[in-house]
């Protein structure tokens, strides 16, 4: 076919492709880029094998936003992370490529994605490598302190304690939040398909005064028989008082006496309530797990806090830290802790990182 056509129409098809392209700068008005660069240094001294290891983790997130118009809008998120340890036969990447591409509609009260998408729950992990689902979550304003949201989805990748897959994963939710922003309620409800038949989670927030605040969280889970035949409980609770430039919160978790599979993520907000870094969350199938938390944090100018935190479970054992935050400017801070974590009244590793993060 391509020799029957004229060299007049060969030039006229070429014109029109040309026409039809759009011009970069004019492609890329009104796109959004959101993110951020990261570098984390960890040394690792484990106290029973001597050990010492040196660990380099490099990460950068970056977040597109295409408006098609007032309603509508493309995303498409890349996150490369990689650990580079000083025994380079152990270097490797955990996470690299096209995280999430999804389409975001937005009008009135309404507010829907559908696509490859990051599902930031009670129960899924949230940031680079974290639980990133296929399908649809909406969320609808009722009135100004009442919000309903709903998912569906086909499958549900990077979900670290309950590997979900292509399980389908159902979600419904009601969030409250007072007009004085004293009081917000949360209450979740999942399902997962062969997995979870129900999975009831609520969490709370109430302001009793300018100085003191009490956190609450509950859940209560009834797996598939393939899992586990017993209800599985978590609770949670800790207060944060506030004085001038100190601030502090105590807390105590524990497991119901048959586990706390709640989760779908060691990393979800159920789960990760420690202000610690080696013993991050309690809410798995450890039974009657218990647990006591503590972070006391000091401002010390407008840039610079310093912080202590302590956690004890019957588990994982104990864990004390302490950190300090710089705000070098609005988009960069550096930050360093050192923290120790023993179990069986022995020593165990001991680890030091030092963080610079770079957001846009």
């Amino acid at each position: 076919m391509l020799k029957k056509l004229s060299l007049a129409a060969l030039v006229a098809m070429g014109s029109m492709s040309v026409a039809s392209a759009t011009d970069l700068s004019e492609a890329i008005k009104g796109v959004e880029l959101k993110g951020f660069v990261r570098l984390r240094v960890y040394h690792d001294a484990n106290s029973d094998t001597t050990d010492h290891l040196n660990r380099y983790r490099t990460t950068t997130a970056l977040n597109f936003a295409i408006p098609v118009d007032d309603a509508i809008k493309f995303h498409t998120d890349y996150a490369y992370d990689w650990n580079m340890y000083e025994d380079a036969s152990t270097t490797g990447k955990s996470y690299y490529g096209n995280t999430h591409f999804f389409v975001d509609y937005t009008k009135n009260k309404l507010n829907l994605l559908v696509g490859k998408i990051a599902v930031a729950t009670p129960v899924t992990g949230k940031g680079v490598g974290e639980a990133l689902g296929a399908g649809a979550l909406a969320t609808y304003g009722l009135n100004d302190n009442v919000t309903l949201a709903a998912a569906g989805l086909d499958t549900l990748a990077n979900t670290d304690q309950v590997p979900v897959g292509g399980k389908n994963t159902y979600a419904g939710a009601v969030i409250y939040n007072s007009a004085d922003k004293k009081v917000s309620v949360q209450a979740w409800i999942f399902k997962v398909e062969n997995l979870i038949n129900r999975d009831v989670i609520v969490m709370a927030n109430v302001k009793a005064s300018d100085n003191l605040s009490v956190h609450f969280d509950y859940a209560n889970a009834d797996l598939d028989d393939s899992v586990s035949k017993y209800i599985q409980t978590f609770k949670n609770v800790n207060v944060t008082y506030t004085a001038g430039a100190v601030s502090a919160k105590v807390g105590f978790a524990a497991n119901g006496v048959n586990g706390a599979v709640v989760s779908l993520d060691h990393d979800s907000p159920i789960a990760s309530v420690f202000a610690t870094e080696q013993i991050t969350g309690i809410a798995s199938g450890t039974k009657g797990d218990k647990a006591v938390y503590a972070k006391v944090g000091y401002k010390v100018d407008a840039q610079t806090n310093a912080y202590v935190a302590y956690t004890k479970t019957d588990d994982s054992g104990t864990e004390a830290l302490v950190g300090a935050k710089y705000a070098y400017s609005p988009k960069f801070n550096v930050g360093v802790y050192y923290s120790v974590l023993s179990k069986d009244d022995k020593e165990g590793n001991r680890e030091t990182r030092a963080e610079f993060k770079y957001s846009f």
